[in-house]
């Protein structure tokens, strides 16, 4: 099966509206997370890069409608559909329930999974130069992975949903714990980034296909979209404010 570009909403509408939001928030995009963004890659000596990472940051919105499908398959599901019935000699919409055989496409979200992957994998090599580093992000990350997958639900229609607040919550925590005990205080802004949006990515989507993958009804199993887009991106973005604030 050849790669299809598939267009979808990546989280339900209060998430869009909050995503709206942050989009067109001047003070959010013109000053927190450029300086956030500045704190967590200048002591990795990436400084030169933070303004292209804030560019793909405020594009990951505008992305987040885009999928890259990598698999597909037929599955039975139940699903609603759109039909009228005439009250009056007046149409009326009405959702009627339909249960059968559908395709259901596992897909990767341009601005929910591909942008703060680059963003996170940058920072990460950044930070596996020090080694001390990359020990505070491996247990970082891992903690967050573990916590996402415990807390995450399979939702028939939407795919794996994640609450929010919780990665970004969890790591900066956890970055802070582990940072702080080793004694690299500096790279916290950068451990908790890179530990939500690998630890969202593996514990919501990745253990979630792999473990129930058969579970999951959805015409759209969207990596880093649908009920985890707010969880990669947002957790990301949230997790780096936080961090900087602290600091």
């Amino acid at each position: 099966m050849g790669r299809r570009l598939i267009i979808a909403p990546p989280a339900h509408p209060g998430v869009l509206a909050l995503l709206f939001l942050l989009l067109f928030a001047p003070f959010i995009w013109g000053f927190w997370i450029p300086r956030a963004l500045l704190y967590a890659l200048a002591p990795l000596g990436l400084t030169v890069v933070a303004p292209l990472a804030t560019v793909l940051l405020f594009l990951s919105p505008l992305l987040g409608f885009l999928n890259v499908v990598v698999k597909s398959k037929f599955v039975e599901m139940e699903w609603l559909e759109m039909d009228f019935m005439t009250v009056l000699g007046i149409p009326v919409p009405v959702a009627r329930p339909k249960h059968g055989i559908k395709e259901s496409m596992v897909a990767v979200n341009i601005g929910g999974a591909m942008i703060p992957l680059v963003i996170a994998t940058l920072m990460a090599v950044g930070i596996a130069v020090r080694r001390s580093g990359i020990v505070a992000l491996l247990v970082s990350t891992a903690a967050v992975a573990l916590i996402t997958y415990k807390y995450s639900r399979i939702v028939d229609g939407v795919g794996v949903v994640v609450p929010g607040l919780l990665p970004p919550l969890a790591s900066v925590a956890f970055s802070l714990i582990a940072a702080l005990a080793i004694g690299i205080p500096l790279l916290v802004p950068s451990i908790a980034y890179v530990s939500a949006v690998y630890g969202t990515l593996l514990g919501a989507d990745v253990l979630n296909l792999w473990l129930h993958g058969d579970r999951i009804r959805a015409w759209l199993v969207s990596i880093g979209g649908a009920g985890t887009f707010d969880g990669i991106f947002m957790g990301g973005v949230v997790a780096i404010i936080l961090a900087a604030a602290l600091f």
